[in-house]
């Protein structure tokens, strides 16, 4: 044999071991962690469609919903989880169920515990979405049956139902937050009168949107930790900064471009029933970069119940800033003092306008995403895809921080917000994100990646 084809043989079995080595890696995921990995997708994808077709789901509603189902779900997780901390050792007002003894089998409880959880916060939603819970919830448990013995199913799906029970109590206990889907506004509440103050117009005559919400239980970062800078003074006259923020609004708009036409209707989601909520939005871009990636398991619960927080958290502060400031919106402003014919692209938002809520709430979770995906994670975003009735063509970024900055922008030429809110939103969503990025869910410093090593669940023979 000459010499060559020795070389070309020698070359063909390095290439099947490199092969065989990639295969081995890429299955050293175990199966049970690959099916939950699915089963979240699957269920978050559900959230989804609740919130958006559930009256009373608002950005802050739906925020702290999530964050309360990835509790659930987090929790429901631990008996397979090296070194990772119970929710009570975060939150002294939790009360966890009894600890798990036995084999456990970890997509049974995940599945229990989201069904369960939704089920709770969900009561209101339409039939059929509260029927596809409980068909997402038996189709998996007929599959999950086939894989185990009966008695590691019962123990597991039952300890997952009682994490979400516990976790459901424990919102019950923010008597603020808990079934604010139910109650939006407060119609004994008084609204300041003065001027440059927001008022209900004739678009949104309605009492403000939960005028309370700055009085919600944040899950980690308490509202006295982050100072919110005032808006600049407010003024009429030509040459003031006020007049001026007001001036780009109007100026963006007169015309319109293309380009910010299409980014101000990608942003919206602000249109209850048509669209996902701004909350959604950010949950719909977590599930592409988790499809986009190889994240474990144990990384991808961490990310989202990160991403919970951090979003809900920055909302609570902008929501006390907003009614502390009382700002009215640049549509009002605009009419009275530039040009008394003009409208905003969308209607303005019933509630007051600094700091901008979208902007706030699209920097924090840039913050969780980028933290765990990195500074430079291209991304199309498609959650919007082949919709016709508002630009939703897909958009492609280089990075979570692009996404955040231009749906930040989206505002201002969508005709609703100045810039100052939407900078002091960033600001405010960015330090909230950075706090909770830096949130420890593991004690002693255990990996992320370990997990129970065997075990944990009886297969049937």
């Amino acid at each position: 044999m000459r010499p060559p084809a020795l070389k070309l043989i020698f070359l063909a079995l390095l290439l099947l071991l490199a092969d065989a080595g990639c295969l081995q890696k890429a299955g050293a995921e175990p199966a049970e962690t690959r099916l939950a990995k699915s089963l979240m997708l699957e269920w978050n994808r559900l959230f989804l469609e609740l919130e958006r077709f559930t009256p009373g789901y608002r950005v802050p509603v739906t925020a702290r919903a999530f964050a309360y189902v990835m509790s659930a779900a987090y929790q429901s997780a631990l008996p397979y989880l090296t070194g990772f901390t119970s929710l009570e050792k975060q939150f002294p007002d939790f009360q966890p169920s009894n600890d798990f003894r036995g084999k456990f089998y970890l997509p049974a409880s995940l599945n229990a515990a989201y069904a369960e959880i939704l089920r709770d916060f969900f009561p209101t939603a339409p039939p059929h979405l509260q029927e596809k819970i409980n068909l997402l919830e038996a189709e998996q448990a007929q599959q999950l049956r086939v894989d185990i013995d009966p008695t590691t199913y019962r123990l597991s799906a039952n300890y997952g139902k009682r994490s979400a029970v516990a976790v459901w109590r424990w919102s019950a206990t923010d008597s603020l937050g808990h079934d604010a889907f139910l109650n939006n506004y407060d119609k004994r509440y008084v609204l300041p009168v003065c001027q440059g103050c927001w008022q209900p117009n004739e678009a949104h005559s309605d009492q403000p949107l939960l005028p309370h919400w700055g009085k919600v239980r944040p899950f980690i970062v308490p509202r006295s930790t982050v100072a919110v800078k005032p808006p600049v003074a407010y003024a009429v006259h030509p040459g003031s900064d006020f007049y001026a923020g007001a001036m780009e609004v109007y100026s963006v708009s007169n015309p319109m471009a293309k380009e910010n036409n299409w980014i101000a209707e990608f942003w919206s989601d602000d249109v209850p029933g048509l669209t996902v909520s701004p909350t959604g939005r950010w949950i719909s871009i977590a599930n592409q970069a988790v499809e986009k990636s190889e994240i474990t398991f144990p990384e991808m619960l961490e990310l989202y119940l990160k991403l919970g927080y951090a979003m809900s958290d920055a909302l609570i502060i902008c929501w006390d800033a907003k009614y502390t400031f009382n700002l009215e919106r640049p549509a009002e402003y605009i009419r009275r003092h530039i040009r008394s014919d003009w409208k905003p692209l969308h209607d303005s938002p019933s509630f007051p306008a600094y700091p901008s809520g979208h902007s706030a709430l699209g920097a924090a979770a840039s913050m969780v995403l980028g933290a765990k995906f990195g500074p430079e994670f291209a991304l199309t975003g498609r959650t919007h895809e082949n919709r016709l009735e508002f630009a939703g063509k897909p958009r492609t970024y280089a990075s979570f921080s692009d996404m955040a900055q231009e749906n930040a922008f989206s505002r201002i030429v969508l005709g609703v917000h100045y810039r100052m809110d939407c900078e002091e939103g960033l600001r405010i969503g960015r330090l909230v994100g950075q706090k909770i990025t830096d949130l420890q869910l593991v004690k002693d410093e255990v990996s992320l990646l370990e997990h129970k090593p065997e075990g944990t669940f009886t297969r049937k023979q």
